[in-house]
Formats: C-alpha cells, structure tokens, sequence
C-alpha cells in the first residue's frame, strides 16, 4: 500500500475538483498534520478509509454491518447546540465525512481517537477499559432505541460543559477577524443560503474567514454572515463551509456520489439545530460563544477526569443514536452479539490496538517528510 506521503498526494487533487481550496490554509493543515497522532488522525480520513479494509480486513468486510456512519467520528466530535426552544443539547456535531461503512468503523475511530488523545494529554488508561465504557453506552443507546441529550437531564453533561462557553468579546473578536467581502464577492448562490437562516429584515455583513477552526476540512473556505446592528457586542451570525463528499468516495472512485450529511441527519435519532442548513455545496451552522465542543480533561490532575468513564458512555450512546437512522436497535444489537461469536468479545481493543499502532506509522511519515520539506 502507498505511503501516507503518496495517499496526501492522490486525495488532495480529488477534493479541490469538489470544492475552492486555500493553498496557505492547506499548508497549516499539513503542518499540524505534524504535530502529534491525535491532530493527524482528525485531520486525515482519506488516510483512515485507505488503511480500515486492510488493517481491520475481517471487520471491513462484513457487508451486513454496513450503515450510514459519521465517518470521520472522534472524541472532539461532539458538542452542544441551542434547540428551537433555546435548550442546550449535547451530542455529534459534524458529518462531513457521513458515508456507508460498517457500524464497527465509527467504534474503532472513535476507540483509536480515545487512545490518541489520552497519551497526547499524558493520560494513562488501557484500550480494554475505554472499549468496555464506549460499548456499555452503545448497548445502552440500542437498548432504549436511542435518546436525544438535553444537557439540563444529565448531571454528567451540566458539569461537563460547565465553563465552555466563551467569553463573548474573544468569541467574536476571533470569530470577525476576517476579511470583509462584497456581495458579489461571495461564492455563487451563498448569500441566498445564508439570508434564508436569518430574518427577512436583517441587514447583513459577510466575511471570508482568515484562520477557521476544525482540522479534517481546514483548506475548504469558509464566510460568515453577521447582522450588521448588533448591540452591547451580542452577534447573530451564521458560518458557511465548503461540503464535499466523503473521502470513502474518493477511495472508492464513485466519482459522482454526492454528500450523504443531509440524508444521514434527516435518519439519526437527534434534537436538531434550528439554524443547521445542509445544502448541496455548503454547511450553514450557528456562531455563538455558547455553542462550544466540550474539552477532554487536559492531563492527569484535571478535576473532570473521574467523569471520563461517564462522558465516553455517552459518546457510545450517541453514535447509536446516528446509526439507529440505518437499521433498527435489534438488528444493530444482534450484530454485536454475532461479532462477539465470530471474531471475539474483544474485537474492538484488538482493532483499536491495531488502528492505533497504523496511526502512529502514518504519523511518524508524515512528520519525517513534513520536516524536510519544511526545512
């Protein structure tokens, strides 16, 4: 098989046939690409759809577990968002990548990520202990045939997310440090996307933005939409991001295949974000302070350490609640149990175990080539 070098090379001229890519914003990307596992596994799931068949071949190649998956499934992949009602609502926050493959995918991901993200925060644990919670809570999912989170139900998540809200001055001085375009300036069709998420009446000022968040689609541009009056620094303000099919696609070479993001949210058991538009080219999402990812616990001594077990719970129960969308809790469970028969009740360490030493491969390549060319 290429090299994580060689698979870069092939991908990325796939995707900017798909979409406008910033040649310096896909630099940074590879630079941080650089910086540690756990950033290159976020960033590279063209690499995870190349490497999946062949390193977990007998999981790839189950057929009959294959459903709607997130793809790109990680540990700072959830988040929370304010329902139509102003609640907040914790859980999967970004289906970019949404394609056909097997349900076990999202689990060893988001296990891997697990894996990556606790020896980046110098946090010891074992795959068997994490694999344990991240299935009690799938099971769990099946077993109440999914579950929505309202983070007020959950004492686990009101504390979780306590203190995750930005202060609003730094959101926004962030978030609208961009540069200013005209109406002409913004891709065809988008300002006609984004006036249909705001009131008739708004007046509305629109950005390209110079330093966006995210990893697996930093390059992709991205605007925002800001209501000109604001008042007493408070925002309503609307973010644009390119959409381009799941890099599965790519490996795949179904060349015409568009996204699946729409299809997959308009199935998955959820409480949906009022101001979440998916259209053919572009994602419209919500820019508040409030509307924030929940952080790990940053290292050992962090006091939100001991709500691991719980969080990652959670994280299984909410990937449930996505592939519910594709097939029905019994079928799901009954899989499991056919995984536990077949290929063994630790099927989920022994694959994270293996994606997790195929990333560390692919990384060490990656950060050996970006250093001489970056010298």
């Amino acid at each position: 098989m290429r090299d994580i070098v060689d698979s870069t090379k092939a991908f990325e001229p796939w995707m900017k046939r798909r979409t406008d890519v910033s040649g310096r914003l896909l630099e940074q990307k590879h630079g941080r690409m650089a910086e540690g596992a756990f950033p290159f596994l976020r960033a590279a799931f063209y690499r995870w759809v190349e490497q999946w068949p062949k390193v977990c071949r007998r999981l790839a190649s189950r057929d009959e577990d294959v459903v709607l998956v997130v793809g790109d499934l990680h540990v700072e992949n959830f988040g929370i968002w304010r329902d139509s009602r102003g609640h907040h609502i914790w859980g999967i926050n970004d289906f970019d990548e949404a394609c056909e493959l097997p349900f076990t995918s999202d689990l060893v991901r988001l296990a891997t990520s697990v894996a990556l993200a606790a020896e980046q925060q110098k946090v010891k644990t074992s795959p068997r202990r994490f694999c344990t919670w991240l299935l009690e809570g799938y099971r769990t999912g099946l077993r109440r045939e999914g579950e929505a989170f309202h983070v007020r139900q959950h004492d686990v998540l009101r504390r979780l997310t306590k203190g995750t809200a930005e202060k609003p001055g730094k959101f926004w001085k962030k978030k609208l440090d961009a540069k200013a375009l005209r109406h002409a300036d913004l891709p065809k069709g988008l300002e006609s996307m984004f006036r249909a998420s705001f009131p008739p009446a708004a007046t509305l000022a629109f950005h390209e933005q110079r330093n966006p968040g995210g990893l697996g689609s930093l390059g992709r541009r991205r605007y925002t939409a800001v209501v000109t009056d604001s008042r007493d620094g408070v925002h309503d303000a609307r973010e644009a991001k390119a959409l381009v099919p799941s890099a599965r696609y790519w490996i795949g070479d179904q060349r015409n295949m568009p996204s699946q993001t729409a299809t997959l949210l308009q199935h998955a058991i959820r409480v949906p974000d009022p101001h979440f538009q998916v259209h053919d080219k572009w994602l419209i999402r919500q820019l508040a302070p409030d509307v924030a990812k929940i952080e790990l616990p940053k290292n050992a001594d962090d006091p939100r350490l001991p709500l691991v077990p719980d969080m990652l719970r959670f994280m299984g129960s909410e990937t449930a609640n996505i592939h519910i969308g594709s097939r029905s809790p019994k079928e799901l469970g009954q899989q499991l149990g056919r995984l536990d028969r077949v290929i063994g009740k630790e099927w989920l360490v022994r694959a994270t175990e293996d994606m997790v030493a195929a990333t560390h491969s692919d990384f060490k390549r990656w950060r050996k080539y970006w250093k001489n060319h970056d010298a």
